[in-house]
């Protein structure tokens, strides 16, 4: 006989055995039957040709940015989310990008908890239907989905305390289905009292006769708050339209003392420095995405419009007392900028048979760019213009595409093979500039299952991309770190171009080992000079790399140790190859990336999480990144039937600091951070779920300006 088992929504024929116990009644009608147990447990992890898919149980008790470092091919290195230890990810909601960068991404995502997410995808290659400057692949969260007219919400609390900082990190989210309306509603902020630490510099001069030392003191107090609304109206059975509206406010406060001692050619230089930086920006955006099915089988018309509005102020102050010579001197900068940005989105997807589908679209992006920065120096009493240094531009940017992948599975092979066509015109009024080019990106994903319940398969992927500068990168207006040090952006950055190929070997859906190359050309990196008016000021500035090449190999590995242990490794090693110019000769280096979680399901609901982090010395340009190790410990109890988290865990328990190195002409510099927000830090948090009825699957409308806002998301 055979037994019917009902998962979720999907069905399962399983064979089982009857067998008779002798001591009841012998007639079959009314025979006690005896089944063997059945244990079915669905893979928490799945692998596909183009995608891995973390399924996340609602009873994990873990926010976004737990989740995110469980989940293979993820890495979280400080503020960067990578995939396969690159750079640019972007991450969606159900269809629709996450505007933000950074720590203000990260906290976005950590508003997110379990009881929210349904899954996890990742696709280390984006595809033709995204932008061409999506370099770092794509990570999609899906949202929990239900039909009756419920609601679901969750609030949280965190805080954060060290001997030198003290942060509140609170954050909410609230979905409801009511007939034919969706309403949803996301909202994260972090109030920082104060954030102490310090900054050590030193110069090590090659001639051995010169030498600089400077240590400065910070405190960088801030807050930031994010929040987003918006509803979807089912038409009729095969039309939907939505409308979103997002608001962002980020305001840091730094301010820095510091002395410094200069000894060239004799010449003995000490000096101390006072120096206030105020920056704050708000982002106001707005969608509208309309919807039409046309089949029962996926075929489907979209339309987005989006908006997005950025306006930034950085306001500076420095003051210098040059003790040697008993001296002073005082300057100001205001630099103001504004960024708007529009787009409209149509696509087409035609589903032609069960397991093909072709998709088609055109996308039109504008930005606006101005820009103002007004720098002057205090002299008897009267505030005087440095025209050097002012600056103004306005920038334009238009970019039109049109794409098409289509999508097909033929026996054992899946096949995805998609072209996208950009053309691209920028203006910069203030230096007379034009430009105007056009590029074909090419996107192939090609699987092989070795058997019928595919445990073993093996996918293919190759595609071409573009990296756009960033609008801080282009901005040539001058920031002053310190007497000795500036930042500045470059106007005449070249976009860079990227080959991606990797061939993936998948066993048992979720073992995987990713080989694979990634060729840059016109690579941008930050880059560190000597100022030539002075060779004792450095500044950092971006530049193109002529070319870069990165050959990777990436395992991930999750493990069940019994009932109690759950653990998932992550670990990829790079060979990087850098030609700064077309006269130099490579320089190579092997990077290493480890990421390890062990979950501990302890008894009376108690839940531990023991986090390892490293890599080793990374390079960029003529500078590097030192080898950092961080381990983190959680410890977590639900109560109240799990509708209350209570989590209490200590980070960065080695009590790692940040530690730069930078090469040029006349000497190598070298620095530490010490900050309390990234030092070793005590945290205590509060979670409360409430709901009624199921949990709710959440509708959110989706914009087609993401990878455009990512350039504009910077501080400054």
């Amino acid at each position: 006989m055979k037994n019917h088992l009902l998962i979720g929504l999907v069905i399962c024929t399983l064979p089982c055995n009857a067998q008779k116990d002798s001591t009841k009644m012998t007639k079959f009608n009314n025979e006690p039957i005896q089944l063997k147990e059945v244990v079915v447990k669905s893979q928490k992890i799945i692998s596909k040709a183009d995608k891995i898919i973390k399924i996340i149980s609602i009873n994990d008790n873990k926010n976004g940015e737990e989740l995110f470092r469980q989940t293979p091919s993820i890495a979280l290195n400080g503020k960067d989310i990578t995939i396969n230890g690159c750079s640019g990810t972007k991450v969606f909601i159900n269809d629709r990008e996450i505007r933000l960068t950074g720590d203000n991404l990260i906290s976005y995502i950590r508003s997110l908890s379990s009881k929210d997410i349904a899954s996890i995808e990742v696709l280390p290659v984006a595809g033709a239907s995204y932008d061409a400057d999506a370099k770092g692949g794509i990570i999609k969260i899906k949202l929990r989905r239900k039909f009756t007219d419920d609601y679901q919400g969750n609030i949280a609390m965190k805080g954060m305390a060290s001997d030198k900082s003290f942060a509140m990190r609170p954050s909410y989210s609230f979905n409801m289905h009511q007939h034919k309306w969706d309403f949803y509603t996301f909202g994260s902020g972090s109030w920082t009292t104060h954030d102490r630490g310090s900054i050590l510099a030193t110069r090590f001069y090659r001639d051995n006769k010169n030498n600089y030392s400077s240590i400065g003191d910070i405190n960088t107090p801030a807050n930031n708050q994010n929040i987003c609304a918006g509803a979807f109206y089912e038409i009729d059975s095969l039309r939907t339209i939505g409308a979103e509206v997002g608001y962002f406010h980020d305001y840091t406060d730094m301010n820095t003392t510091s002395n410094s001692y200069l000894t060239y050619n004799d010449n003995i230089q000490n000096s101390d420095a006072q120096y206030s930086q105020r920056m704050k920006f708000n982002i106001l955006s707005g969608s509208v995405n309309y919807q039409r099915k046309f089949d029962n089988k996926g075929s489907l018309l979209k339309v987005m419009v989006d908006y997005v509005n950025k306006k930034s102020v950085n306001k500076n102050l420095y003051n210098l007392l040059f003790l040697w010579n008993n001296r002073d001197s005082t300057y100001r900068s205001n630099l103001s900028s504004t960024y708007n940005i529009a787009s409209t989105d149509i696509s087409y997807k035609k589903v032609l048979t069960e397991r093909t589908a072709l998709l088609t679209g055109i996308k039109f992006t504008t930005t606006q760019m101005n820009n103002d920065n007004c720098y002057q120096s205090l002299v008897d009493s009267k505030w005087n213009d440095v025209l050097a240094y002012n600056y103004s531009s306005k920038y334009k940017e238009y970019i039109y595409a049109a794409y098409a992948e289509v999508n097909t599975e033929i026996k054992q092979w899946q096949l995805i093979a998609g072209i996208r066509a950009e053309n691209a015109k920028t203006t910069n009024h203030n230096v007379n500039m034009k430009k105007d080019y056009s590029n074909i990106y090419p996107h192939l994903v090609l699987g092989y299952s070795f058997d019928e319940m595919k445990r073993w398969m093996i996918s293919m992927r190759y595609a071409r991309q573009i990296e756009r500068p960033a609008f801080d990168a282009l901005n040539p207006n001058r920031i002053e770190l310190s007497q000795y040090s500036y930042q500045i952006g470059n106007p005449d950055l070249k976009p860079s171009y990227i080959n991606r190929v990797s061939a993936t070997l998948i066993h048992n859906y979720k073992y995987t080992l990713t080989l694979g190359c990634e060729l840059y050309t016109d690579l941008i990196r930050e880059f560190t000079k000597q100022d030539p008016k002075d060779n004792n000021v450095s500044y950092v500035t971006f530049e193109n790399h002529n070319h870069e090449n990165h050959w990777f190999v990436n395992i991930n590995a999750p493990f069940q140790l019994g009932k109690l242990i759950d653990l998932n490794t992550n670990l990829t090693v790079v060979r990087q190859c850098i030609q700064m110019t077309a006269k130099d000769s490579y320089s190579n280096h092997n990077l290493v990336f480890f990421n390890c979680v062990a979950n501990f399901n302890l008894p009376n609901k108690y839940y531990a999480e023991v986090e390892y982090t490293m890599h080793n010395r990374l390079y960029s340009g003529n500078s590097s990144i030192k080898t950092s190790n961080s381990i983190n410990v959680k410890l977590k109890k639900t109560i109240a039937k799990d509708k209350i988290l209570l989590t209490a865990g200590i980070d960065n328990i080695l009590n790692e600091s940040a530690r730069y190195q930078s090469e040029l002409s006349e000497y190598s510099l070298q620095s530490r951070h010490f900050m309390g927000s990234t030092g070793r830090l005590i945290s205590l948090s509060l979670a409360y779920n409430f709901n009624r009825g199921n949990k709710i699957k959440v509708r959110r409308v989706e914009n087609s300006s993401t990878d455009d806002r990512a350039r504009m998301s910077n501080k400054r």
